[in-house]
């Protein structure tokens, strides 16, 4: 037996049943309501076959989110799910998510939005900001699957990167949840540029990336934007404001490796000009040194040379010197007899012509004449024998038998 319960609570177990019954409808607008001063707003959706109609209710925040400017007959699809509105009773699809049908609604809501930027100046070349030289802290947002982030981690350099990825959506209009999300993270994180990306695809599927919270969003980020949305026809507005776009994920790396690269072949010319300028100078003192090398053992065996003809004189020099001094010796030795002899000879000779000249000497002192009278006269220490050796003025000293006598001539 079933349990009884309440309206409401049958109608709450209901809207949870129903919630996932969730589903994408596509139909014309008819009813358009909105309220000023309020939080939601009211249309109505119907099938142009049939008139099958189906009301909705969607949040203002919802619904400028999607960036869709609602008019009755204009055909959109929905992103719902149906609830029942408990007050009275009726079904009403909750919509999440609304989508402008065709190339022609979106091209017409692509020019006006652009134009509206552009008229402020959101995609001026003033404002736009030079990517950062070298790099580290990257923010990327893209989805985690596809050949996107595989194209871009490729051929990312081997620079040290520090790489903050977020994984979103980046198709259609469902994308705009998780784009403003994840830019929304990366915002309050410490990165250098933030990189956006996504193949490419069809005016559909470009809608988030031409929604203008989004592209609001990317202008006012804190660092430099660097996008890498292609598109072959019209460039989606995301781009258009980012500080610089690129075509593909793969010229998103190249641009990032740009200065890491400028460097690293600085680097490598630098190292070039250094093994180079060290190999030459290698080369040129390898030649220095075995010139030295050569000049060095020319000049030891010279010296060798001088070494054995020193020693070769030395010893002849030492015989000669050992030969002499034997035969000094014999010499000294009869010297020194021949010597004696000679020496006692020569003192007895001596000691007689010593007595003999005392004699002579004694026999012809001129001082012994003095005391016979006779004087002897100097001058400046010599005996003058003639007037022709003194001048006037000149002082003389006057030997005579008991003293000297000074004078002075005239």
């Amino acid at each position: 037996m079933k349990e009884v319960i309440s309206v409401s609570q049958y109608l709450d177990k209901l809207n949870t049943t129903l919630k996932g019954e969730g589903a994408k409808i596509i139909g014309e607008v008819s009813g358009f309501q909105e309220y000023p001063g309020r939080t939601y707003l009211y249309f109505s959706i119907k099938d142009s076959k049939d008139q099958s109609t189906i009301k909705c209710f969607m949040w203002k925040r919802d619904f400028h989110l999607s960036g869709v400017s609602l008019v009755d007959g204009m055909e959109v699809i929905i992103t719902a799910y149906p609830n029942v509105y408990k007050p009275n009773g009726g079904l009403t699809m909750q919509v999440e998510l609304l989508e402008m049908v065709g190339e022609g609604a979106l091209q017409i809501a692509y020019e006006k939005l652009k134009k509206k930027l552009e008229a402020e100046g959101l995609f001026s070349e003033d404002r736009k900001r030079p990517l950062p030289d070298f790099p580290h802290k990257i923010g990327v947002i893209t989805s985690k699957n596809g050949a996107v982030i595989n194209d871009f981690l490729t051929n990312i350099g081997k620079f040290g990167y520090d790489i903050l990825f977020v994984d979103s959506r980046v198709e259609g209009q469902e994308a705009i949840k998780d784009l403003l999300s994840a830019v929304a993270t990366l915002k309050n994180k410490e990165i250098d540029v933030l990189v956006i990306m996504r193949g490419g695809g069809s005016l559909e599927s470009f809608q988030a990336f031409n929604n203008e919270v989004l592209v609001r969003a990317v202008a006012g980020f804190p660092v430099p934007v660097l996008t890498g949305i292609g598109h072959d026809k019209d460039a989606p507005l995301v781009s258009m404001v980012s500080d610089k776009n690129v075509s593909t994920p793969t010229a998103v790396a190249n641009l990032l490796n740009s200065t890491w690269n400028d460097a690293l072949a600085d680097v490598n010319i630098s190292e070039q000009k250094i093994l180079s300028t060290f190999e030459s100078t290698m080369r040129d003192n390898r030649y220095i040194l075995e010139n030295s090398e050569i000049i060095i053992h020319n000049s030891f065996a010279s010296l060798l040379e001088i070494f054995r003809r020193a020693e070769k004189t030395l010893v002849s020099a030492v015989s000669r010197i050992d030969s002499g001094i034997s035969r000094i010796n014999d010499q000294i030795f009869q010297g020194t007899k021949e010597l004696h002899r000679g020496f006692t000879l020569l003192f007895s000779n001596t000691k007689d012509f010593i007595m003999q000249s005392e004699k002579a000497i004694s026999h012809g002192n001129p001082e012994k004449q003095l005391s016979k009278g006779y004087s002897i006269v100097r001058s400046n220490g010599k005996v003058l024998r003639s007037t022709k050796n003194v001048k006037e003025g000149d002082e003389l000293h006057i030997s005579v038998s008991d003293g000297i006598i000074n004078a002075i001539t005239q």
